[in-house]
């Protein structure tokens, strides 16, 4: 099973983000090709891979349709020197189009063959993670203690 959190890339929601990757095994870095890398939301969700610390990375260069290949050439060596010296410095980088759907197969089939399935422990007690309450509730809040609809 494969479960995707959308991080908001507004630095308003900064704290969002955090909060939904520290239930992420991997990741995937959105880069928009026809924008200039690095955007400052590409910056923050870099750093909160470091900050996770995880270890399966996949970059992806989105809307290569949108520009021409030697842009996308360009932009890949942008990409390239962005990542250099961070945790995702040997990830793969690859060109997409979501919208024409070019290139999902590849990233489908990386993410069943390379990106390993984590040993859960399915003896314990189940545990349920709150990332975010719209009510009373603070952050981490045990499910006991909840309130709220």
């Amino acid at each position: 099973h494969v479960s995707f959190v959308d991080c908001p890339g507004h630095d308003i929601l900064m704290a969002t983000m955090l909060n939904g990757a520290a239930v992420m095994d991997a990741a995937l870095l959105l880069v928009a090709a026809n924008e200039s890398c690095p955007q400052p939301q590409t910056s923050e969700h870099l750093a909160a891979i470091e900050i996770m610390k995880l270890e399966h990375i996949i970059i992806l260069q989105n809307k290569v349709d949108l520009i021409k290949e030697s842009a996308a050439q360009e932009h890949y060596q942008s990409i390239l020197q962005f990542v250099k010296g961070t945790i995702a410095d040997s990830a793969p980088i690859v060109p997409i189009s979501a919208q024409l759907k070019y290139n999902i197969d590849a990233v489908n089939e990386y993410i069943i063959k390379r990106i390993p399935i984590p040993v859960r422990d399915f003896t314990s007690d189940p545990r349920l993670i709150v990332i975010r309450s719209f009510d009373v509730n603070k952050p981490g809040a045990e499910v006991e203690s909840l309130t709220g609809g």
